[in-house]
């Protein structure tokens, strides 16, 4: 008997990645979900409304629920405070006490901005620290989760980037759309963090269901990077003028939300009890660019 998942966010970069991932097997049922309807989105559901979550779960009876609906505007979440929480922390609370009601376990997707970027090399173990508001509403959805079912897995990851059609943009499609055209970017050096792109966490999402684990798992790319380096590899890849690219600090952006300056993560415990191994930086940023040839993007300077 298949299994029946159900992605919230599905519209976006990450749950598209999911869906793809898990309809290449032929154990799962899939139910896309998002906050409006579209021609790829049968479900309405939004999480942030008890009810609605409780009538979706209560029509479809998820085995599993993954969550990759979320608030991520870092800067503007420092303004917009209350909607923050209610989309990373209420809602997660939400699916929580509803997953208990209808038996369903659900994988919640968190992030390193739950830390402080003091030291870097995160293990799950690690106390967290948020030094934004950001990170302390994905800190909140965690524990509010934990509160409300023991059937759960937390899997926080990094930097994710990647392709898709029509999704917002993500640091690497921002560093390729200018440098295609031949805009100058400014880079900051002391962000140090995982890339991770988004094909590569929606495989460990599938592995996390596979093998029905629970707790928290740290999965990232494997390489430690600035957002500099980063968009300089990329740069490399997809043959781009990296003389574009300048290198700045931080405190010359004066961006709202404060960052991690290094929030690494240690992934052992993902690719030990999860079986997984995670490909060079080059390789992923390589996958994202055969997938933009093949939807027909050709990137030109």
């Amino acid at each position: 008997m298949k299994k029946r998942i159900l992605v919230t966010g599905a519209k976006g970069l990450l749950g598209r990645k999911v869906i793809e991932v898990f309809h290449r097997e032929s154990d799962y049922e899939i139910i896309a979900t998002s906050s409006r309807k579209s021609k790829d989105v049968s479900v309405e559901l939004d999480i942030t409304n008890k009810e609605n979550v409780r009538e979706v779960l209560s029509q479809f009876r998820p085995d599993i629920i993954i969550n990759t609906a979320a608030y991520t505007n870092v800067d503007k979440a420092e303004e917009e405070r209350e909607l923050a929480y209610l989309v990373n922390a209420t809602g997660v609370a939400n699916l929580g006490e509803a997953s208990r009601i209808y038996g369903s376990k659900v994988v919640q997707i968190s992030t390193d901005y739950v830390f402080d970027g003091v030291k870097g090399n995160y293990t799950e173990d690690s106390r967290p620290e948020p030094i934004n508001y950001y990170g302390k509403t994905k800190l909140a959805g965690e524990n509010l989760l934990k509160v409300q079912t023991d059937n759960y897995a937390i899997v926080r990851t990094q930097v994710l980037y990647g392709y898709a059609p029509d999704v917002k943009e993500n640091f690497a499609l921002w560093v390729i759309d200018n440098l295609s055209v031949g805009k100058t970017i400014r880079v900051v050096t002391d962000q140090i963090g995982n890339p991770t792109l988004a094909d590569e966490l929606a495989y460990a999402l599938l592995k996390v269901c596979e093998k029905d684990v629970v707790g928290v798992y740290h999965f990232s790319g494997n390489e430690a990077l600035s957002r500099y380096d980063f968009a300089k590899l990329i740069a490399d890849v997809f043959s781009l003028p990296a003389e574009l690219i300048i290198p700045i600090k931080s405190s010359e952006l004066s961006q709202p939300a404060r960052r991690p300056s290094n929030s690494t993560f240690v992934c052992l415990k993902a690719k030990t009890e999860l079986g997984i191994e995670i490909p060079p930086t080059i390789s992923s940023i390589q996958v994202m660019k055969q997938q933009m040839r093949r939807a027909g993007i050709t990137i030109k300077v």
